[in-house]
């Protein structure tokens, strides 16, 4: 599948999801974004795609980008933000497999930010093919940061990674991919990831994990 392919299946489950929503859900907190509110996360969704077809990326990806994206739809409707993603999206989605890398980063921001929303809504966490390829994604990211650290052995449900080269050094199990996922994603503490199942010394490895946090 093309990454537009995958942005649209998100898109569509998370259009299904906020379209849902009442006033209380979407005025929910996201721990994974704690400066936003369930709502905020569709802003800048829908914001995002804006900002790419206008050429506004001069500073992509900073926390000032996004919540520009956020602030200039704050006051507008669910329905108005989904139509306008529902507008935006086919042309956008039409191009990502020509932005390269970026189009893949795109797929991530979705793909995290839908799990953001449930999580802050008390929701699973989604399990798709699209689910999958990030989480492969963003810890192949973070073994370009695990040089000289030797080898630390992920472990979720029935799946396992290996980060670094040479003599094994510690490994992590969490309960299932989501949770990996939450944790190479920077949405858990340093504590909550030291509080997971290590064997070996976790500290070498708790600045590696977190591929998005700031300065990292």
């Amino acid at each position: 599948m093309e990454p537009g392919e995958h942005y649209r299946g998100q898109r569509h489950a998370l259009s299904e999801l906020f379209a849902g929503l009442d006033a209380d859900q979407l005025r929910a907190t996201v721990p994974g974004c704690p400066r936003w509110q369930v709502r905020d996360l569709l802003g800048h969704l829908v914001g995002l795609t804006v900002s790419v077809r206008t050429g506004d990326m001069a500073d992509a990806g900073s926390p000032a980008w996004t919540q520009r994206q956020v602030d200039a739809r704050r006051d507008r409707s669910v329905p108005d933000l989904l139509q306008e993603w529902g507008t935006e999206a086919p042309a956008f989605e039409a191009g990502l497999a020509g932005l390269g890398f970026l189009g893949w980063v795109v797929v991530y921001d979705v793909t995290l930010h839908g799990d953001d929303a449930r999580e802050a809504l008390g929701l699973p966490l989604g399990s798709s093919e699209t689910h999958q390829l990030v989480l492969d994604g963003i810890v192949a990211r973070a073994r370009t940061r695990a040089d000289g650290l030797g080898t630390l052995t992920l472990h979720a449900g029935s799946r396992s990674w290996e980060l670094g080269a040479g003599e094994p050094t510690a490994s992590l199990t969490v309960p299932d991919e989501g949770e990996l996922s939450r944790v190479v994603a920077a949405r858990r503490s340093d504590d909550a990831v030291r509080g997971h199942a290590w064997t070996g010394d976790p500290e070498p490895w708790i600045d590696v994990l977190p591929l998005f946090r700031a300065g990292r």
